[in-house]
């Protein structure tokens, strides 16, 4: 059985340390959905850690490397070409998409009534629509995902200090132990259940700051199925549009 083992933060390398009674030495893992894990037996000398890291910098960041890679290439969408329809799953919310030129040299976005969306400017630069609709997508989840997660937290009694919203490459969310909670805005194309697991994921965080027995325990009052869908997540990426990932 493993025993989470909290290390404070003296690396840039995020990672997990976790004691085994059946370790005879210690060990690293990496996996795309728990990242780095270091796997100690009992009575190591937990000082040691962060140099054990360190000395593996160069081959944790080729396998990472290899999962972004590998996140990329499996999103199942028409390419990275401009979309004509941005489907918001998560949030319940399609929305079409028309780009119109003009003389402008950045790109504006526009809302209208019927989830129109316009892009307009210069349209012909496509890294520039990206960056547009990028920027809309964070204000759409800013709105929309924010308030959903203080609404779950509300009615469930979690004490969140705060929420932000960010465009992360490998974590759907986070949370610091002063409350403070980060989602990804990729999460809004994700099917919704699977948005309230992530959200239950970090609230629950809140009460454990790990990932032990009583912390899955916590998370299965919330969310029967949370096992379920742990393992969905570790292929979530294919909602993910291409055109998103190609924006940088």
């Amino acid at each position: 059985m493993f025993k989470p083992l909290h290390i404070p933060a003296g690396s840039d390398i995020p990672y997990t340390v976790r004691v085994s009674r059946r370790a005879r030495y210690a060990r690293l893992r990496i996996s795309p959905h728990d990242g780095l894990i270091v796997v100690v037996p009992e009575h190591f000398d937990k000082a040691s850690v962060p140099g054990l890291v360190e000395s593996r910098r160069a081959w944790i960041e080729k396998v990472q490397g290899s999962f972004d890679r590998r996140r990329l290439s499996g999103i199942s969408d028409n390419g990275s070409a401009l979309p004509a329809t941005i489907e918001l799953a998560g949030i319940g919310e399609s929305w079409q998409v028309s780009y119109r030129g003009d003389g402008r040299a950045r790109v504006a976005v526009h809302e209208f009534s019927g989830n129109e969306l316009q892009l307009s400017g210069a349209v012909h630069d496509e890294a520039r629509c990206r960056s547009a609709l990028e920027a809309w997508l964070k204000r759409r989840a800013d709105l929309q995902l924010a308030s959903q997660l203080e609404r779950l937290a509300s009615i469930h009694g979690f004490p969140v200090a705060s929420v932000s919203v960010r465009k992360q490459r490998s974590r759907w969310g986070s949370c610091s132990s002063k409350g403070r909670i980060s989602l990804n805005l990729k999460l809004l194309f994700l099917p919704p259940l699977l948005v309230r697991y992530i959200m239950v994921h970090e609230l629950c965080h809140l009460r454990h700051m790990n990932h032990s027995r009583r912390y899955w325990s916590e998370v299965a009052r919330f969310d029967p199925d949370y096992a379920a869908h742990d393992r969905e997540m570790k292929h979530a990426w294919r909602f993910v549009p291409g055109w998103l990932a190609a924006a940088g």
